[in-house]
Formats: structure tokens, C-alpha cells, sequence
């Protein structure tokens, strides 16, 4: 039993590394094509774009780090849960506060699927305590 968990959580964790990893990636270098092709206007200065993509590949090596490792990564799946909640939360906030036009399709989708992998991280850490 324990091997079979450990093999879901490590796979769970790679799979939300790549996720972020890919992401992150793509929105650092092809941000203007994907923001044509989602129909998202373009911002005047896209650095704030890039720095946010970048912490985004960066949070994808923390979760490739936990792959590796998921036994005593406890306080990075804590962290790694409060980032997935503290991203949707942001979007949750704008998507109340001014309403569905406001907020991006995309970002929804990523919003819930980041609420997706919080659960799961949520779940698992019972398995990476040390």
C-alpha cells in the first residue's frame, strides 16, 4: 500500500510540476501570441507578464523538487498549497469584485485548476511528513 501511494503522490507532483513548469515557460517567451490567441488585451509594459511567468517556472522546480523527494517535503507542500489557493483567491477576488468581464476565461481555468491541485496537495500531507 505505501508503495502504490508513494507512486501517486510522486506522480501527482510531477505531473503539477510540469504543469507549472510548461506554463511558466510559455508565458516568459511566447506571451504575445498566447495572449492574441486567448483574445486577452495586451499590456502596455508586459514586464509584470514575464517576472509572473518566471515565478511560476520557478514554483514548477519547488514541485519537481517534492517529485523527487515527497518524504519530508512537508513545508513545501504547505507552501505549494497556499500558492495554488493564494492564485485562485486573486481571481476569485477580481471575478467578485468586478465581475466576470473583468476576468480572462484562461485565468479561470487555471484558477481551477490550481484549486484542483491544492486539494491534492492538501491530501498528500499526510504522506510527506517525515
Amino acid at each position: 500500500m505505501f508503495e502504490m501511494k508513494r507512486g501517486y503522490y510522486r506522480g501527482l507532483y510531477l505531473v503539477a510540476a510540469l504543469y507549472d513548469l510548461i506554463l511558466g515557460l510559455c508565458f516568459l517567451f511566447f506571451w504575445k501570441p498566447l495572449m492574441e490567441m486567448f483574445d486577452i488585451p495586451i499590456p502596455s509594459n508586459p514586464a509584470y507578464l514575464s517576472a509572473s511567468a518566471m515565478f511560476i517556472f520557478l514554483f514548477g522546480v519547488l514541485l519537481f523538487l517534492i517529485f523527487l523527494k515527497p518524504k519530508g517535503s512537508f513545508r513545501m507542500v504547505i507552501y505549494s498549497v497556499c500558492m495554488k489557493i493564494g492564485y485562485a483567491a486573486v481571481v476569485l477576488y477580481y471575478l467578485v469584485t468586478r465581475g466576470a468581464d473583468f476576468v480572462e476565461w484562461p485565468f479561470l481555468v487555471f484558477a481551477a485548476v490550481d484549486m484542483v491541485f491544492a486539494v491534492l496537495f492538501i491530501e498528500s500531507l499526510r504522506f510527506v511528513r517525515d
